[in-house]
C-alpha cells in the first residue's frame, strides 16, 4: 500500500502543494518529496508542537552529523533550497552534496520571496536536503533513509538525536518506517525492522534490559503515531 492510499485525502491539498515545491530542489529530492515529505508536510501544517519538536531534532541532528554548520538551522537551509531552486540553482548541478551546500551557502535569501513559502514547506525542504546529506555521508541507497524522521517524531523521548546518529552511523536504518508506525508490515517484516535496531552503533545486540526499552519505545512510537492521525483528521473537519 502507498503512501496516498493508506492517508487517504487527508494530505492531498497540503502534501501535494509541499511534495511540488520540495521536489524543484532537485531530481534526487523526488521520493522523499512525494513520499515521505508529503507525509509529514501533512501532520507539521496540522500540528503545529510536532513541527517545532521535529525542527529541533533536525537540527541537532544534522548539526551533530557536520552535515549542517552549527550556525544553520533546517527551515533556514530549506528556504535557501527553495529559493536557490527559483533561481534555476538545484542539487543536479552539483557532482556532490557538499558543493550544492556551499552554493547555498553564498546564496542570498530574499525576505519577501520567503514568504511564498509556508515554514512547513520551508522545513520539509530543509529535511529533504538534510537527507541527501546524511545519506552521501554514509554511502546509503537513494532514499534508503527517507524516512528517518518519522520515529523522532512519533517518540522524540526516545528517538533523540544522539540515539538516532548512533543508528544510522551502524547502518541499522532502511525499513520500511512509515509501514511499521501504521502497522502495515507483516508479522516477519515487522521483527526485520526490529531486530535491525537491536544493535548499538558498534554492531553488538543490545542487552536485555535496553532491547526491552526500545520495544516499549518502539510500541509507544505506533501508539503515539496513530494518536496524531487521529489529531490531524480532526483538524481537518
Amino acid at each position: 500500500m502507498g503512501f496516498w492510499s493508506s492517508v487517504g485525502s487527508l494530505f492531498n491539498s497540503v502534501g501535494s502543494a509541499i511534495s511540488s515545491a520540495v521536489s524543484n530542489i532537485g531530481s534526487a529530492l523526488s521520493s522523499f518529496a512525494s513520499g515521505v515529505g508529503a507525509v509529514i508536510g501533512g501532520v507539521i501544517e496540522a500540528l503545529a508542537p510536532v513541527a517545532k519538536a521535529i525542527g529541533s531534532f533536525a537540527n541537532a541532528f544534522l548539526r551533530g552529523l557536520g552535515i549542517f554548520k552549527q550556525d544553520e538551522a533546517v527551515e533556514d537551509m530549506g528556504d535557501r533550497a527553495l529559493q536557490a531552486a527559483d533561481e534555476g540553482i538545484t542539487m543536479d548541478q552539483f557532482d556532490d552534496f557538499e558543493s550544492y551546500m556551499n552554493a547555498l551557502r553564498n546564496f542570498e535569501p530574499d525576505p519577501e520571496k520567503s514568504k511564498n513559502y509556508s515554514p512547513g514547506t520551508k522545513l520539509v525542504a530543509g529535511l529533504g536536503v538534510g537527507t541527501k546529506g546524511v545519506e552521501e555521508k554514509f554511502n546509503a541507497e537513494p532514499g534508503s533513509l527517507d524516512s528517518m524522521w518519522l520515529l523522532p517524531m512519533a517518540n522524540p523521548e526516545y528517538f533523540t538525536p544522539e540515539r538516532m546518529q548512533g543508528l544510522v552511523s551502524a547502518g541499522r536504518l532502511g525499513g520500511d518506517t512509515f509501514a511499521y508506525l501504521e502497522k502495515r508490515l507483516t508479522g516477519g517484516e515487522s521483527r526485520t525492522f526490529e531486530k535491525a535496531l537491536e544493535m548499538d552503533k558498534s554492531g553488538n545486540v543490545i542487552d536485555a534490559d535496553k532491547r526491552g526499552e526500545l520495544y516499549q519505545a518502539l510500541e509507544d512510537a505506533q501508539d503515539n503515531w496513530s494518536n496524531m492521525m487521529d489529531k490531524v483528521d480532526a483538524s481537518k473537519q
